[in-house]
């Protein structure tokens, strides 16, 4: 990431500007929110396909609350996660006591949660007015920074706490690790496997609530095929392996910071949209490799 800061500051200067360096950290705060609670996912040995329509669902529900009911926006907030909530809950109920292949049910739940979302809201837009307290939460400023980077720094913290100083984020690497060692030692795998795809599910909500805030519109079309692909290339190029039982949330945080450079790079020194796919491609792919040959050296293989 610093080569390529490096790089892209020598052909063009302004790239290290404030606020262009505020505007990467904005764009990847969504990104970045989802991708902190995929990690746990990830470590996990699984995977989450469902992220980009719960945040459609997650942003259509909160509307649909707030100027259907009359009630405060705090309720509608609550209603969005809750909807998040409830799509990991059955995801990983799904995976951990049946044992069915992650891809296989988020991917059914993918095209399940984007179904109900059109049949809920269409595809239209549903302006988003009159909310002072919603709209600045995508909107607003605090410290000159935008206040969805703060709640995604701060979700980051807390994440790692948890990771670091809970028996529920060892928990997480060890089933990744050797899940049948986990069982064996009378741990409950289904409930430490349920509970981070509800943390997905949540983190969707809040991305998905996040942007219609932005944007200042709900969407069924919101969270477009794609959006968890990037959220999976900023998880592992953070170091977390697919295989499950290695990660970290910090490194995550990174990884998320990287894809944020190449694509605000790659803008601003207006490289077509095509080529732009090709050199992100490579970027990548070359930051997995290296990344890869470190952990040899480190193991001594």
């Amino acid at each position: 990431m610093a080569l390529l800061c490096i790089i892209f500051t020598i052909a063009e200067p302004a790239f290290l500007s404030f606020g262009n360096l505020s505007g990467i950290l904005r764009q990847v705060a969504l990104t970045g929110i989802m991708a902190i609670f995929m990690t746990y996912v990830i470590m996990t040995g699984g995977i989450d396909l469902s992220v980009g329509p719960v945040m459609a669902l997650a942003g259509l529900a909160a509307y649909a609350v707030y100027y259907g009911t009359g009630l405060p926006v705090g309720f509608a907030i609550l209603f969005g996660l809750s909807v998040g909530m409830v799509v990991g809950t059955i995801n990983g109920f799904a995976i951990a006591a049946f044992g069915l292949p992650p891809i296989i049910v988020t991917l059914g739940m993918l095209s399940i949660v984007r179904g109900f979302a059109l049949l809920m809201g269409g595809p239209d837009l549903h302006q988003v007015r009159d909310e002072p307290f919603y709209t600045f939460l995508g909107n607003g400023r605090i410290l000159e920074l935008p206040v969805s980077v703060w709640i995604f720094f701060g979700l980051a913290a807390l994440m790692f706490s948890v990771e670091k100083r809970t028996s529920f984020g060892l928990m997480i690497s060890s089933i990744g690790d050797n899940m049948r060692a986990v069982f064996l030692s009378g741990r409950s795998v289904t409930k430490t496997v349920c509970m981070v795809y509800v943390l997905s599910g949540m983190g969707a909500a809040v991305a998905g609530m996040l942007l219609s805030s932005q944007v200042h519109t709900a969407s069924a079309t919101y969270g477009e095929f794609g959006v968890e692909l990037d959220v999976i290339a900023a998880v592992v190029l953070g170091g977390t392996s697919l295989m499950g039982g290695k990660g970290s949330v910090i490194r995550t945080v990174f990884g998320v910071l990287l894809l944020g450079v190449i694509n605000n790079g790659l803008n601003i020194l207006n490289v077509p949209v095509d080529q732009q796919l090709m050199v992100k491609g490579v970027i990548i792919v070359a930051a997995l490799a290296v990344s890869e040959w470190a952990q040899r050296v480190k193991s001594g293989r």
